[in-house]
């Protein structure tokens, strides 16, 4: 009992203290006290979200009460005289507009306010990831003229290619060694695709830079080797082309320089920039034929397309090299090639490791694998070496197999 009634004589008094007026005041209470100390409690800026809590310390005389808006949480909102740690926690503003509010500590006639204005709800953009899939092949199709006896083109050879290409529908086709009756045969039998060339022999025709033209583009009878890249044309539209030979004068066919000339025979790459027209994406593809022979020259056709590559194409942009590199994966020749892309071959999910070269022989111990498809910024599911039968088997389509990747491009 004693308890309850010195509790009640506290209240009383409290309620007293407070409630006390001065008689020239009317009814208006007046609560003697002040902040002897005050920290904390000054005008700031804060984030729109995960905000620091903010401390107010003070010491006060009297009772004491502290008010905010509803978005600003106190750890305590009133108490008698003493030192306290308020804590102050703001909560996320959710509107896209800036708010402010006063929070307020009062103590008798001692009132200190301060204001925190919290910045609008940041809204970040939304990432649209586009993706596609496409099917990329490369293919030596070996010339059609001075082939051996039992492997020419119009007799043995056209027939098995034209099946292999309907069986296999690839997206996008690059081709070397493409002899002008080749194109032509292409051209007739799959219209579907757009084709773009140049020839390694160079042209006879000064100012000739039109990729798409091939009237007057060789110093054979037969046109001379091309490279070639087809791109099925409902689905890609070429946006920029270029051309080098492996050269200190890369601009004209030849093979010059100390560094180049034990290759024996000019070597062109061809490369094109490409949008998918579905979503826009842009991209590249190179097709090249490396030199069969010599020790510089091979090592400088590696280096030299990275280096090509890396000036046109852009750090994130998705780039696929691809070609008869004449030599094997390993070889240390396609080591900056290693080092800057991926290889088909050895980083699809679903990948067959046949050899690419044949040459003709029937012994397969003698075949070689020098045909490659090299990517970055793109995810390659499967690598296929075309040598499935078809009619007469492809093993009849040229000396090298036709070898082809599946990947999907996506971008955000």
């Amino acid at each position: 009992m004693k308890k309850i009634l010195t509790a009640f004589a506290t209240a009383c008094l409290l309620f007293v203290g407070f409630c006390s007026c001065d008689k020239n005041q009317g009814t208006t209470p007046v609560v003697k006290g002040e902040f002897s100390e005050i920290s904390g409690a000054e005008d700031r800026t804060v984030a729109a979200q995960n905000v620091d809590p903010i401390n107010v310390h003070f010491t006060s005389t009297a009772f004491w009460r502290v008010t905010a808006p509803s978005w600003i949480r106190l750890s305590k909102d009133y108490g008698l005289a003493g030192t306290y740690d308020v804590t102050l926690t703001v909560d996320a503003n959710p509107e896209t507009s800036s708010r402010s509010g006063e929070v307020q500590f009062s103590c008798g006639d001692d009132v200190r306010t301060f204001t925190i204005q919290q910045n609008a709800k940041v809204i970040e953009p939304t990432v649209e990831t586009k993706s596609f899939s496409f099917r990329l092949m490369s293919f030596n199709i070996l010339q059609s003229t001075g082939e051996a006896e039992g492997h020419t083109w119009s007799e043995y050879r056209e027939k098995p290619c034209k099946e292999m290409f309907e069986a296999t529908q690839p997206d996008i086709i690059c081709l070397q060694e493409c002899r002008r009756t080749q194109l032509n045969f292409m051209k007739s039998n799959f219209p579907q695709y757009s084709y773009f060339q140049y020839a390694k022999d160079g042209v006879k025709k000064a100012g000739y830079e039109n990729v798409e033209k091939c009237d007057d583009d060789g110093i054979f009878q037969n046109g001379g080797h091309r490279d070639v890249i087809a791109l099925r044309t409902n689905r890609f539209t070429m946006l920029d082309w270029g051309r080098y030979w492996f050269s200190d004068t890369p601009d004209v066919s030849s093979y010059s320089g100390p560094l180049f000339e034990d290759g024996g025979t000019p070597k062109l790459t061809l490369w094109l920039k490409v949008r998918e027209r579905e979503t826009g994406i842009v991209f590249y593809v190179w097709t090249t034929h490396f030199f069969p022979n010599g020790v510089n020259g091979r090592k400088q056709c590696g280096i030299m397309s990275v280096e090509r590559m890396k000036a046109e194409c852009a750090e994130d942009t998705p780039v696929f090299f691809c070609g008869d590199l004449n030599l094997a994966y390993e070889h240390e020749s396609l080591l900056p090639l290693r080092l800057w892309m991926q290889h088909a071959a050895t980083k699809a999910e679903n990948a067959d490791k046949f050899p690419t070269y044949t040459g003709f022989r029937t012994n397969q111990a003698t075949w070689t694998y020098i045909d490659h498809i090299f990517y970055r910024n793109a995810v390659a599911s499967t690598y296929k070496v075309v040598n499935t039968p078809i009619e007469n088997g492809t093993s009849v389509c040229s000396d090298h197999f036709p070898i082809y990747a599946d990947f999907t491009v996506t971008v955000e």
